[in-house]
């Protein structure tokens, strides 16, 4: 049998500032520190270009999130920030448990000043979200509700991507459709089953 991972583990990110970050992603996300950790002299695994590191978590995982500050000799300060195009990490996503925590975060970091980037539906997925960016540039996406894969293991048809106002976003609508379009579409494979 072919090995397979059985989900994502975690993300790493490179920060100027440990404590702002963790501040950023504990005030708006609910994540906690774990630990942090410096590398001092230690020049061994991480510690060959890592100056600290940070774990922080959503639930009883050690970390889901691992934030480092880099040697001075390696990154300075001064070091560009996170690309708004280009190689390397995209984005960093969450989920959120319902629609109301999802308008909520979204008003408290507007509120907050947090750069906002967009809020969108459709798309692979279908779920709706915001994105928005980090103290370092990162983009972060947020969404409830994203699709899941049948038993067949094909995704669903989905919406085409467009920009909304997730503040006034009639999720229960989006819920409705969703379900109707899925319940149309379990029709068709069991008259293609049983035809």
């Amino acid at each position: 049998m072919k090995p397979r991972v059985t989900k994502l583990g975690h993300v790493g990110l490179t920060v100027r500032d440990i404590d702002r970050t963790i501040d950023f992603y504990s005030k708006y996300l609910g994540m906690r520190l774990t630990e942090k950790f410096e590398y001092e002299e230690v020049r061994l695994g991480h510690g060959v270009a890592v100056q600290a590191g940070a774990f922080i978590r959503c639930d009883t995982t050690h970390h889901e999130l691992s934030i480092f500050k880099m040697r001075k000799d390696i990154l300075p300060d001064d070091a560009p920030g996170a690309p708004r195009y280009g190689y390397g990490l995209h984005h960093v996503a969450f989920e959120l448990g319902s629609p109301e925590d999802l308008k909520g975060l979204y008003t408290q970091m507007r509120d907050d000043g947090v750069e906002i980037v967009n809020c969108r539906k459709g798309g692979p997925g279908n779920q709706p979200r915001f994105y928005a960016r980090d103290p370092d540039g990162n983009l972060l996406e947020f969404y409830w509700g994203i699709d899941q894969v049948g038993w067949d293991g094909a995704s669903r048809p989905y919406d085409p991507i467009e920009e909304i106002d997730i503040l006034s976003f009639d999720f229960e609508a989006y819920v409705e459709t969703r379900e109707i379009n899925a319940a149309e579409a379990r029709k068709t494979i069991r008259s293609g089953i049983n035809g």
